[in-house]
């Protein structure tokens, strides 16, 4: 796992929204900035997580990444290429090498289509296949997400949940992609087939090499997929390194309580002392208000300290800084 497939630098997202009622319409727009300045890079092989609160940006950086949002200045790039969001035949190569699939299966495939289709609609070029050679494919997608032959012909509501999120991942495979984003694609699933899908995700990263977007509120998944985690937090890295390292040394103060209370994300859990407290602080540190270690630096926003890979975004570390 020494070549970056895929880096990212800065990117930033942000949207419209409209404030005050019975304004001109110009007066009504404003933008809020969803991802702020997110940089992070992946190897081939490797399953990069990203873990985060209801609101962090998980599902927009999803979107972003395989072309439904258009980032402000950044630089994404896959196997070397620069990709123009301004630009269709670049979009759709971003298209072509990353995949995604989503939390809820239910809603990611059409009802009224057959099983066989739906996996069709991943097949890049379909139209210039053969009905031999697209049956072929669609088999070999099935096959390798262990979904029987005998489903082809059935439809969406005639599937368990599981087999729901075995078909889109199907589909995803069967363009060949090269990155998978994988946006909470167990959590809707019952706990038995939630293990059943990350063994067979585990299972066909090693078969194929290819390599995953991990996107998670749960950190016990996270320990078991990832290699590397990203830390995010309203729009925001606040620590990146190696999933050991954020479970055993934890930088930033918000990792560390995550990694202390171990609960997972989902509003069942707010309730936690931990997290009373946590709405973002619009100037500073964007984790002042929650943050137990909280000083007078900290009403400065902090930069990213440490090197690509293993970094944190406190002021608790500039000293380390100046001795590197």
């Amino acid at each position: 796992m020494n070549e970056p497939i895929l880096e990212v630098e800065n990117l930033t997202v942000q949207f419209r929204t409209k404030t005050k009622m019975f304004q001109p319409a110009r007066e009504l727009e404003k933008w809020k900035r969803v991802l702020d300045k997110i940089s992070f890079s992946i190897n081939q092989g490797e399953t990069f997580g990203i873990v985060g609160e209801t609101g962090s940006g998980k599902t927009t950086l999803a979107k972003t990444l395989v072309g439904i949002y258009k980032p402000k200045n950044c630089k994404i790039k896959i196997n070397g290429k620069q990709i123009d969001f301004r630009r269709k035949e670049d979009v759709l190569f971003l298209r072509r090498n990353i995949g995604i699939v989503f939390q809820d299966p239910v809603g990611s495939l059409n009802p009224r289509l057959t099983v066989s289709d739906i996996i069709a609609e991943g097949l890049p070029d379909q139209g210039k296949l053969t009905r031999e050679e697209r049956q072929k494919k669609i088999k070999s997608a099935s096959k390798l997400v262990e979904l029987p032959e005998s489903k082809l012909e059935s439809y969406p509501p005639e599937l368990s949940g599981g087999e729901k999120q075995r078909v889109s991942l199907a589909r995803t495979l069967a363009g060949g992609k090269k990155i998978l984003v994988l946006d909470e694609p167990t959590s809707s699933l019952d706990v038995s087939i939630q293990a059943q899908i990350l063994n067979l995700l585990r299972d066909l990263k090693k078969e194929l090499s290819i390599s995953y977007i991990f996107i998670t509120h749960d950190l016990n998944v996270v320990k078991y997929m990832c290699d590397r985690v990203s830390v995010l937090y309203y729009g925001q890295v606040l620590e990146e390194g190696s999933t050991s390292g954020i479970f055993e040394r934890p930088k930033h103060p918000y990792t560390d309580d995550l990694v202390k209370a171990n609960f997972s994300f989902t509003s069942s859990n707010l309730s936690s002392n931990i997290h009373e407290s946590g709405e973002p602080s619009r100037e500073g540190c964007i984790y002042k208000n929650s943050c137990v270690k909280r000083y007078d630096e900290c009403e400065n926003a902090p930069p990213t300290f440490g090197r690509a890979g293993d970094s944190v975004k406190c002021w608790l570390y500039k000293d380390e800084e100046k001795k590197s």
